[in-house]
């Protein structure tokens, strides 16, 4: 997976400003250094990271990528006038679950073959290309999908360990249903070695994430087998359901994901005012995609 941000540099020569992509290899991302403990306390440990909960409905990947666009270009609104008058928090999660979908990442974009392509469709699911990191990889009904919004400069995190704390919350999580996950040489997080319990994309734009976890609750596990999951044919992919051995949906594992998002970010996370700007703006932008 590649993991890129766009930071703002200094050019001495003319005074002006310009910005620098960089692309890190997520393989080749060593977070030892983040250690998972979340030391570094953020920069406001009492403002906190605001949560829409759309899981009782089914998002389509597109109306996904356009509240996520909407929500970013939001948290720069409020970089650039440096103050919040929206009356929502400034970093926001979105969960939700998407319809049938298979997602190619960047390191793949334009290189799917076009039978391989219609072969998916013809499944009767969607197929979209992103700018997440990553290869190809599945969304359905039963993944709960995590999206937050959040200037990782509040936390005082690099990409490294913002990744690392993105996977300590899933395997935190995990735990609370008597699941020892784990990291491994490869992206994501996993049962042992060789079982993937949930998947991970990110993208990062002058500080501002987008993109992030899909943690497989009760998804059917057989969408994935169309597919080489994340370019790694040699491994398999699990869910929380499969590994307690009883149905675990995505209602019940939102309240643990949550509470897991809390003590990794180490802030409080509130659910977004139902009839405030933000979610009149989300709802508008649900409505108006429909076909």
């Amino acid at each position: 997976m590649l993991l890129r941000y766009i930071r703002p540099i200094h050019a001495a020569a003319t005074g002006k400003s310009r910005r620098q992509i960089i692309a890190l290899p997520c393989c080749a991302l060593s977070t030892s250094s983040c250690a998972g403990n979340p030391t570094t306390p953020p920069l406001y440990p009492d403002r906190p990271i605001g949560y829409v909960s759309l899981v009782n409905q089914q998002i389509p990947y597109d109306t996904g990528l356009a509240i996520q666009s909407y929500l970013v270009q939001r948290r720069h609104a409020i970089n650039r006038l440096e103050s919040n008058t929206t009356g929502d928090p400034e970093d926001i999660v979105v969960f939700l679950q998407h319809p049938h979908t298979y997602t190619a990442g960047r390191r793949i974009r334009g290189k799917t073959e076009l039978d391989e392509e219609q072969q998916l469709r013809r499944l009767g699911a969607e197929y979209y290309e992103t700018m997440r990191g990553g290869q190809i990889t599945y969304h359905g009904p039963g993944q709960l999908i995590a999206y937050p919004i959040l200037d990782i400069r509040n936390y005082q995190i690099n990409v490294r360990c913002y990744v690392s704390r993105l996977e300590k919350t899933i395997i935190d999580c995990c735990s609370q249903f008597g699941i020892k996950a784990n990291t491994t040489e490869n992206t994501g997080v996993w049962i042992g070695q060789d079982q993937k319990i949930a998947a991970l994309g990110v993208h990062l734009q002058r500080y501002v994430s987008s993109h992030g976890v899909a943690l497989n609750c009760n998804v059917d596990l057989q969408w994935f087998n169309h597919i080489v999951p994340c370019g790694l044919a040699d491994k398999k992919v699990t869910s929380i359901s499969q590994q307690v051995g009883r149905d675990i949906s995505v209602d019940e594992t939102l309240p643990h994901l949550i509470t897991s998002f809390r003590r990794l970010f180490q802030v409080p996370l509130e659910p977004v005012n139902p009839y405030g700007s933000l979610m009149n703006e989300i709802r508008t932008i649900i409505e108006s995609r429909k076909k």
